[in-house]
């Protein structure tokens, strides 16, 4: 299954083509083809780079093939996504307070570690981790059609 397929059942399709035009019109204004853009952002989502996929509402885990040094925090929530950051929360801390000790993080994960407010960190780190879940604000509305969660909207 592509990327786009997976990202389709997990939020619908209204959800992600609204994401996807997003990520488009973002590229758009900074000076990129519409074309070019659109080309750009599918083949992204496809390829589930964090770049074009990464959201507000996203779960992340870290990747089993992936250096714990590398990314030290093994579930991520994206609190906020501002350009190329995004400002993320960890969700170990929930399960276990002391899964992640200050001492144990490189001096460019310390940060991670601040469970009330996140960290704010590149949008490429999520790339050492895989989407397990999204929940788009659409998510919100009585008429969101859900594929994952069994939905299909008003008139069901």
């Amino acid at each position: 299954m592509t990327g786009l397929a997976s990202l389709t059942r997990l939020i619908g399709t209204q959800a992600l083509s609204d994401h996807i035009v997003a990520r488009v019109n973002e590229m758009v204004e900074a000076g990129t083809e519409y074309a070019q853009a659109c080309t750009a952002v599918t083949d992204a989502a496809d390829a589930c780079e964090a770049w074009a996929i990464a959201a507000t509402r996203q779960t992340w885990e870290r990747r089993p093939d992936t250096d714990e040094d590398d990314a030290p925090i093994r579930r991520l929530y994206v609190l906020e996504r501002t350009g190329n950051t995004v400002v993320v929360a960890d969700l170990d801390l929930e399960e276990d307070p002391q899964a992640n000790r200050i001492g144990g993080l490189q001096l460019r994960h310390s940060r991670l570690a601040d469970e009330e407010q996140g960290a704010v960190i590149d949008v490429d780190l999520l790339n050492l981790y895989d989407l397990t879940a999204w929940e788009p604000f659409e998510h919100l509305l009585p008429t969101a059609a859900v594929p994952a969660a069994g939905t299909m909207g008003v008139g069901e």
